[in-house]
């Protein structure tokens, strides 16, 4: 019995990104395959940052032309044509178009968990194989101009390809942000005490306003926001591992010493309370 393929296309023109993308929805023997976006950005652009996360989508970002900035945890790498991030489902990431002078190109390619393809992968970043890079160019310009069962054929391959690639060394982090004075930033927020804004703004050399703004910009979030999504990201990293200590002492070390605003704090960012998700997440 031949495999019965469908794609369901859509062509999304961007003009306050001065841009394009091609969003094809695949499905095989009637079932959801995977979603495959391909974008574009001319002339110059500047970083946009952005933050998803995807409870049953593994994903991979595919940076063709220009370059991507992505981070995962405390990963964290601006892609160069022929690199990709990885990202398994369930992980929270942030990530947006680098400052460039001439535009962007890439991919970003979801599949079902189900599909097994990073099962025990870690997030971060890998290299496409020499040849790779023209190869997807290709066939997502072969999939634009031919949208059919045809225009699947390269892409069949998909799984098993990304499956290996992503078994390959993780390329380093390079601890960067596109804006260099918001990178520096975000390396002063990421310790259990959150320094004050006017610290931050002397380091930097900017006025604690101009800092304001500038961070907002690029990350979306104030500095403070900044640093308290951080310290509750390693708070529930600790309860994963299966830290035995109280509830009130991890929260006092990264320097929630109010326990009611602490336990407001986590459930918003993660669904339920600090307990609740101990809880959920036995150790291993």
């Amino acid at each position: 019995m031949s495999e019965v393929w469908s794609l369901k296309s859509e062509y999304q023109s961007r003009p306050q990104a001065r841009g394009d993308a091609w969003v094809f929805r695949i499905e095989r023997q009637g079932v959801f395959w995977g979603l495959l976006v391909d974008e574009q950005t001319r002339y110059k652009t500047r970083f946009e940052p952005g933050s998803e996360s995807h409870e049953e989508l593994d994903e991979w970002i595919v940076c063709l032309e220009g370059r991507y900035w992505v981070r995962v945890g405390s990963w964290s790498r601006t892609l160069a044509p022929g690199e990709i991030a990885v990202i398994p489902h369930g992980i929270a990431h942030d990530s947006g178009v680098a400052t460039n002078l001439v535009g962007m190109h890439f991919l970003v390619m979801l599949f079902p968990k189900d599909h097994g393809i990073l099962a025990g992968i870690s997030p971060g970043g890998v290299s496409l194989p020499a040849g790779a890079l023209s190869w997807f160019k290709g066939a997502f310009r072969f999939l634009r101009s031919s949208p059919n069962e045809m225009g699947l054929v390269p892409l069949s391959i998909l799984p098993e390809f990304l499956r290996k690639v992503s078994q390959t060394q993780c390329l380093p982090s390079d601890a960067s942000h596109p804006d260099a004075i918001v990178g520096e930033v975000i390396k002063l927020l990421e310790q259990p005490e959150t320094p004050s804004l006017d610290l931050l703004a002397k380091h930097v050399g900017l006025t604690p306003t101009h800092l304001q703004r500038r961070f907002l910009a690029a990350i979306g979030s104030s500095p403070l926001q900044y640093a308290r999504a951080w310290q509750l990201d390693r708070i529930a990293e600790e309860l994963r591992g299966g830290s035995t200590l109280p509830l009130v002492d991890i929260a006092t070390e990264y320097g929630f010493n109010d326990q009611k605003h602490f336990r407001v704090m986590f459930k918003r960012r993660f669904g339920v309370g600090p307990a609740a998700y101990r809880k959920n997440h036995p150790p291993e």
